[in-house]
């Protein structure tokens, strides 16, 4: 279980003197189920609030508001000691103000595998899918963790996740993270009968570091900065045709002004972790 609040604030406006805020508000659980030697069950449930102001002030008030709830549903086999795969459903309601319609419904899957090559390193492969709302995404993955001393470890999920952590004690964790996320929300449009979506392109590098101060319970602080932070909005009939990792294919979409430009980010985490 972990919650957490992000921030990236005084981001500026092109040809304006205001700057725009961007706050999140997050929690998600999941509850690990053992069946057997060889199966592992996993339930899941997200819920996220976002909102991005324009003021010198960080309130929510005729702000930008949009939110996620998500169902997870997750099966893990183990085919054997070297190798195990990670089938995942994922059900989110990505819309303004929880507006729960088919329309504001995304089906995603993940299908994660690991094969352990020697004690201290494993390959990770696989692929992930979302119908978002600019259309089909597909994510093929593929990385490895690499663990070449009790107090190093360096983990790669090509293109989303790259991560390197010095442990110097067994209750504190220090490092370096690079985090790509590609995501798009309904929100209330400005004209009734014109719906919209935001597509989010938000990655960032941070550092970091992670304490446990209680049993389990773990305080993770992070701050970064965004690179290639893409945020704009389009009418919800303007699509592409597919999107694999950062290539669009058939985006003919007319480009609007930004929302939001790169800048500082901030990460407060609260985590529990489920001894196993």
């Amino acid at each position: 279980m972990n919650m957490y609040w992000r921030s990236s604030p005084f981001n500026k406006i092109e040809n304006s003197a205001s700057q725009r805020h961007l706050n999140t508000f997050s929690t998600d659980a999941k509850l690990p189920l053992v069946l057997n030697d060889s199966n592992l069950l996993i339930i899941g449930l997200g819920y996220q609030k976002n909102s991005i102001t324009e003021s010198e002030s960080f309130s929510t008030r005729n702000g930008l508001n949009y939110y996620s709830s998500m169902l997870q549903l997750g099966w893990e086999h183990k085919w054997n000691e070297k190798s195990k795969m990670l089938f995942m459903g994922m059900t989110r309601l990505n819309s303004y103000e929880n507006k729960l319609t088919v329309d504001n419904l995304q089906q995603a899957w993940l299908a994660l595998g690991t094969t352990k090559k020697t004690e201290h390193f494993e390959w990770k492969y696989g692929v992930y899918y979302n119908a978002e709302f600019f259309g089909p995404m597909f994510v093929p993955l593929f990385g490895f963790k690499w663990t070449p001393s009790p107090k190093w470890m360096l983990t790669l999920v090509a293109p989303v996740n790259i991560e390197l952590v010095y442990k110097p004690k067994d209750n504190l964790r220090l490092g370096l993270k690079y985090e790509g996320l590609n995501s798009s929300y309904s929100i209330k449009p400005e004209d009734p009968l014109n719906d919209v979506y935001l597509d989010k392109a938000d990655n960032n590098v941070w550092l970091f570091t992670e304490l446990e101060c209680a049993k389990h319970i773990w305080v993770h602080f992070k701050v970064g900065h965004s690179i290639l932070r893409e945020y704009a909005i389009y009418s919800a009939d303007d699509k592409m045709d597919l999107k694999i990792s950062a290539a669009s294919i058939g985006d003919d979409r007319a480009k609007t002004a930004p929302l939001l430009e790169n800048g500082l980010s901030l990460e407060l985490r609260l985590i529990y972790r489920l001894p196993l």
